[in-house]
């Protein structure tokens, strides 16, 4: 059993590397992520080749319903999305040009939780010069 997990977590680490960083978007790049132990879900910040931002979790199922992202530098600032399934993927993505405030440049911080209000991961991080 703790092979077929191990096997999971790396096959999700590979898909999301596939799925967060599409071909066409060479420049693109993951700026801070976090996969849970049992390879079930990530939590990704990507910084698109165009400069866009976007959180986003991947995973296996629809384990969290719609999911709410926070973002915080001075002000805390929270939307909600619900998921979307492509192939046998789910995903949440929220762009944050448009969503959250420009607080200027210095360390942002990310958070994602569930309908519940449980934290989904850690805190993510991301900088703004």
């Amino acid at each position: 059993m703790k092979s077929t997990k191990i096997l999971l977590s790396v096959l999700l680490a590979a898909v999301v590397s596939l799925t967060a960083l599409p071909a066409a978007s060479a420049a693109s790049s993951v700026v801070d992520s976090y996969c849970s132990p049992t390879g079930d879900y990530c939590t990704l910040i990507v910084k698109k080749a165009d400069g866009a931002i976007v959180f986003s979790i991947r995973a296996f199922a629809n384990y969290f319903g719609k999911a709410q992202a926070c973002v915080k530098k001075e002000t805390r600032v929270c939307h909600s999305t619900s998921p979307r399934k492509d192939g046998g993927l789910y995903f949440w993505n929220i762009r944050r040009q448009g969503n959250y405030p420009n607080e200027g440049p210095g360390e942002y911080k990310v958070r994602w939780r569930d309908s519940a209000g449980n934290a989904i991961g850690p805190a993510l991080y991301f900088w703004r010069g």
